[in-house]
């Protein structure tokens, strides 16, 4: 297959752009910025200061685009820079594609069909040794997760700032979920294909992507998700509210791709700020604006994807800020040591178009990077209320018995599967004589087929014909399958290797577990379950309009005490 094929995202709506910087490697942190008496400022996208910065951001990323630097990508180039993030396998098909792992076979083979075998000391022999040091290197579901984001960001915008010829420029803020309103929608920026809708021979919008999914009508995630993120689609405020991330004391332990419950699940409290955060808001925003988004390996070609990420950046320098943020560095894959956490070591470039190396402890201070917000995320008087449940002095000993279900195919029309408790249950928790407490439902061996056209939501005792609704009394829990791999089925895990190594594992399929037994027992005390048997369905939001698709299979469903 050509090379060609391999690389350019959307090659239309560019403008010409020539740099001839030659590529060198360096260790070189960056000291300049750090010594700057004045700091670069961050801005809300919706401010006087973030539209002009919005305007700045839209004409970097159209020369970005241009095609005569993406033939194949030069560093400053806007496939390079996803690319750094992750690159697809299929980008024919990149919704759905596969991903690659640094440093793989499969990453050089792809790198050699896009820049060839280029004479030692040319510029494109610079290029292709800089993507093979930079390219598919983010670490989601790691300790370094909101560090490595923020390298990403600091020469992402030395790059705008340098093709912009601001040399104020930082990059705004997506200030989602600061309320129950505006806030929830793509900024305005980027919802219009063209630059200027009220005139015809209006350029394309550059920060416009068509590839994105369907948001709510209303910014409570009530009612259906049908309404295009692109026509002013909300994301679901309490799937993206950032306080729960914020409430911790502690930085770990990380995400390790383990999923949850609807707040207030315990097993996401017991996470530290950088592994609350990349479930909620992170991972939560991926999926809910869809597309590109929702998948790794092309989530950087959408250009929301940077003000998405300077807000994540902005609540972790928030909760950097609190005095009682703690590092509680450990000796596990989720809490590494000091001396891990701190010499673990990344690869951008810069400006100029070379490699740096550079660590994790060089980023801990934002003013050294040369930056700041212009406001802190503030923790609003909005609390996580934990659902209301029988007290301990009531609950008697289980009851409930593991009972499973196998071979499930969710597709367009979603699923549903009935298990049965164990007997004598009914009689029971009908008498009051038992309460389930500890329930557990598991999904196991689940294969991501297909990505659906919006998050897969799960139910338990759903009455047949009741529309499925985020805040539903049935509502469990969400499929989230940002960091899952259509390739192989699986999720992607970092692994360190002894020598500090980073690989992406895709086992070969993955498994879900939801904690139920406070949801089934407030359903039994509201009269919404009798005791009898459990259903679960798994579905959309709202109508499907995809047919005879099927999205996930899943080997066996489980609830065990």
């Amino acid at each position: 297959m050509a090379a060609c094929a391999f690389q350019a995202l959307q090659p239309s709506r560019r403008s010409l752009l020539k740099l001839g910087s030659a590529l060198g490697v360096t260790s070189l942190l960056p000291s300049r910025q750090a010594r700057a008496q004045n700091l670069l400022v961050r801005s809300d996208v919706n401010s006087t200061a973030g539209q002009r910065m919005v305007g700045l951001y839209a004409q970097a990323v159209q020369k970005m685009q241009d095609p005569a630097i993406n033939f194949p990508p030069q560093p400053q180039s806007w496939t390079f820079q996803a690319y750094i993030h992750n690159l697809p396998v299929d980008p024919f098909h990149p919704v759905e594609s596969g991903g690659f792992r640094p440093g793989s076979p499969a990453l050089s083979t792809r790198v050699d069909q896009i820049y060839g075998q280029p004479a030692e000391g040319t510029p494109q022999a610079a290029w292709k040794k800089a993507a093979l040091k930079c390219w598919a290197t983010c670490p989601h579901s790691s300790p370094w997760f909101v560090a490595w984001h923020r390298w990403y960001l600091f020469y992402f915008e030395q790059i705008v700032r340098s093709l912009s010829g601001a040399a104020d420029f930082a990059l705004p803020y997506w200030n989602y979920a600061s309320d129950m309103g505006p806030s929830l929608q793509l900024p305005a920026q980027f919802q219009n294909p063209v630059l200027d809708p009220t005139n015809p021979q209006s350029p394309p919008n550059p920060l416009y992507e068509d590839l994105r999914g369907l948001g709510f009508y209303n910014p409570l995630g009530t009612g259906a998700q049908n309404l295009p993120m692109n026509d002013g689609g909300y994301l679901p405020f309490p799937a993206t509210d950032y306080n729960p991330a914020l409430s911790g004391a502690a930085l770990f332990p990380s995400d390790d791709s383990t999923n949850f419950a609807d707040l207030p699940d315990p097993r996401y409290l017991a996470l530290g700020l950088t592994g609350r955060l990349e479930i909620q808001p992170h991972d939560n925003v991926h999926v809910n604006v869809g597309g590109l988004m929702s998948n790794v390996p092309v989530a950087a070609q959408d250009p929301v994807f940077f003000v998405h990420h300077c807000q994540i950046d902005r609540l972790w320098a928030t909760w950097q800020s609190f005095p009682n943020a703690t590092y509680n560095y450990g000796n596990a894959s989720t809490a590494p040591s000091e001396q891990d956490w701190n010499n673990r070591k990344f690869s951008f470039v810069d400006a100029s178009g070379k490699v740096v190396e550079v660590t994790t402890a060089g980023q801990l201070d934002t003013t050294k990077l040369g930056y700041k917000y212009d406001a802190l995320a503030p923790l609003l008087p909005r609390q996580v209320v934990a659902a209301a449940t029988p007290s301990a002095a009531a609950r008697a000993p289980l009851v409930l018995a593991a009972a499973q279900a196998s071979g499930l195919r969710v597709g367009s029309g979603g699923a549903r599967v009935t298990l049965a408790p164990a007997p004598g249950t009914n009689q029971a928790l009908a008498s009051g004589a038992s309460t389930p407490q500890s329930e557990t439902l598991i999904l196991r061996n689940v294969k991501l087929l297909s990505r659906p056209p919006a998050p897969l939501h799960v139910f338990l005792n759903l009455p047949e014909g009741t529309a499925p609704e985020l805040l539903s009394p049935f509502h469990i829990g969400i499929l989230n399958f940002f960091n899952w791999d259509t390739g192989t089925g699986g999720p992607m895990q970092e692994q360190v290797g002894p020598a500090g190594q980073v690989t992406h594992e895709t086992p070969s399929a993955g498994e879900f577990r939801f904690s139920v037994g406070d949801v089934l027992a407030r359903q039994r005390a509201e009269g919404l379950w009798n005791g009898g048997p459990i259903t679960v369905t798994i579905s959309t939001l709202g109508s499907d309009r995809s047919r005879d698709r099927t999205y996930v299979t899943i080997g066996q469903v489980e609830l065990v005490p």
